[in-house]
């Protein structure tokens, strides 16, 4: 019932309008451009260094001190757990190189901490060595780095070294290739080979070989 009132007025309107001379005119085609035109430009504001750096601390501010809601399942939960427990469990185990070599830092501590100081001695009062060398189990065998000096007072070839606390096979090398078991040792044990090897046994107290 409304909607037809509504058509006969704006018919009534259009008649009235066409009767005074009204006509409809349409518009031209450039009339929008016309109107965007005549719009005042609108002059963009420039902002001075410390308005800028005022806004963004306002900005970081309001993402800090609103309160955001995180949703995580007992799943992901779980998942980054273990993740942390993996790094930690990575960088307490991680090796070190140390002399060219692979060593763990954990178990490298606790041996250096334990060292022990030890003298070997080889008598040889008339000078019938040229050289001597202290090999044994706990170099593999290697006589660099155990090289013995003479000393006159002693009369002996001797050297002092550090080994951490347990049972040691050893000889001396004399004369750069034969191997001669320590006469002073307390102990000696055969190898596969049938040689005859000194035991030395590292405490907590300095021997004397």
């Amino acid at each position: 019932m409304k909607k037809n009132k509504t058509v006969t007025t704006e018919e009534r309107l259009r008649k009235l309008f066409h009767e005074d001379g009204f006509l409809d005119v349409e518009p031209p085609d450039n009339f929008l451009e016309n109107v965007m035109g005549n719009l005042p430009n609108k002059v963009p504001t420039t902002l001075s260094p410390f308005d800028r750096f005022s806004r963004g601390i306002r900005n970081c501010w309001s993402i800090f001190s609103n309160p955001i809601t995180v949703n995580i399942s007992p799943l992901q939960l779980a998942a980054s757990f273990a993740l942390i427990f993996c790094c930690i469990s990575f960088l307490y185990d991680t090796p070190y190189r140390k002399q060219g070599r692979l060593v763990n830092a954990v178990q490298t501590t606790p041996v250096a901490l334990q060292l022990k100081a030890v003298s070997f001695a080889l008598p040889d009062p008339d000078r019938k060595f040229s050289s001597a060398v202290v090999i044994g189990s706990f170099n593999k065998w290697q006589s660099q780095g155990f090289e013995m000096s003479y000393n006159e007072e002693k009369e002996a070839w001797v050297l002092e070294h550090e080994l951490p606390p347990g049972d040691y096979e050893y000889v001396f090398l004399v004369n750069g290739d034969a191997p001669l078991p320590d006469p002073r040792a307390a102990f000696y044990v055969h190898d596969s080979f049938g040689n005859k090897n000194a035991l030395l046994q590292v405490g907590g107290v300095l021997h004397d070989l």
